[in-house]
């Protein structure tokens, strides 16, 4: 099995190499590739990958923004990198994080029982002590694939610790851009309602990278929550204004609420961080909300198009 590492990679000089160097230790013992797919970076983050040639197998780097085209999200990227792959699977990993030793072969050994693998998901490795606390996809059998997300509630994995076979890419097609940051989630979904459910592999493992500045956290928060809100439209029942209503009740409220929760948060450094994340996840579900009402209203109200 011919195995098609693919890394996103938009201004990401700071990391990079980090991940690069962990794909040099990797090992398979058949044919492997890494597909860098450059995404519009401005900085010097193809430099660095251009001094790697000569040390990872068969690497060649693809271009997924043409300017002046606006610069799309990272399932683009995604896409992009699967249609340039020749290999018979496809292991995914991100340019700010770092796959852990033996990650190649575990996941590669798994997409031989199974076409669809998750690694865990390792949180200490990369971030600052007071940032660390309690993820999910972890290694243990208690924590494992989430189920945690409204409509479905189907098991689910980070894009970043995805691998699958090409026969899988080739049954449900290329990510969902318009589910912006839960086009992983959306991905899982798909395969599984296509009969092809989630495998989670403990033995390989994705050191994640947490945001460290508050700035970042927000907008990572705010684009998580408004992005849950595009797949609750995109799989739950048809939505009405009346449904629509209540969905902005219910976010102001739980805005309202996170709100109240800040002052005993303030005594922590990893409590206002996390508060500031939640923060920006109350905002993105509001702002998911005003899609949903546009959605509705274009559905119920199309504009009539003149006859001339």
């Amino acid at each position: 099995m011919k195995l098609s590492v693919i890394l996103p990679c938009f201004n990401g000089a700071e990391t990079i190499a980090i991940q690069l160097e962990a794909l040099t230790r990797q090992v398979w013992s058949g044919e492997w590739e890494v597909i860098v797919v450059n995404n519009g970076s401005t900085d010097h983050s193809l430099e660095i990958v251009e001094r790697y040639r000569d040390r990872l197998s068969n690497l060649q780097i693809v271009n997924a923004h043409q300017p002046p085209a606006p610069r799309r999200g990272v399932a683009h990227s995604y896409a992009v990198g699967f249609q340039a792959a020749t290999g018979d699977a496809f292991l995914l990993c991100e340019a700010d994080d770092q796959v852990g030793e033996g990650w190649l072969s575990a996941l590669g050994n798994a997409l031989q029982d199974h076409p669809f693998v998750a690694a865990a998901i390792e949180y200490t490795k990369l971030n600052p002590d007071w940032l660390v606390g309690e993820g999910w996809q972890q290694q243990s059998a208690q924590a494992g694939l989430s189920t945690m997300s409204p409509p479905l509630y189907l098991p689910y994995a980070s894009g970043c610790s995805l691998g699958l076979r090409r026969s899988v890419y080739e049954a449900i097609g290329n990510p969902d851009e318009a589910c912006t940051a839960s086009w992983d989630t959306d991905y899982c979904w798909r395969a599984n309602l296509a009969g092809i459910p989630l495998q989670f592999v403990p033995d390989a493992t994705v050191h994640y990278r947490l945001r460290t500045e508050l700035r970042d956290r927000y907008h990572q928060g705010k684009n998580w929550g408004r992005a849950h809100v595009v797949l609750y439209q995109k799989y739950g029942s048809d939505m009405t204004r009346l449904k629509v209503i209540k969905h902005y009740g219910r976010s102001l409220l739980k805005l309202l609420k996170h709100l109240l929760r800040v002052f005993p948060n303030l005594v922590s450094r990893k409590g206002f961080a996390q508060w500031v994340w939640g923060l920006g996840w109350c905002i993105g579900d509001l702002q998911g909300g005003s899609y949903l009402w546009k959605t509705v209203s274009e559905r119920d109200c199309p504009i009539q198009q003149s006859v001339s």
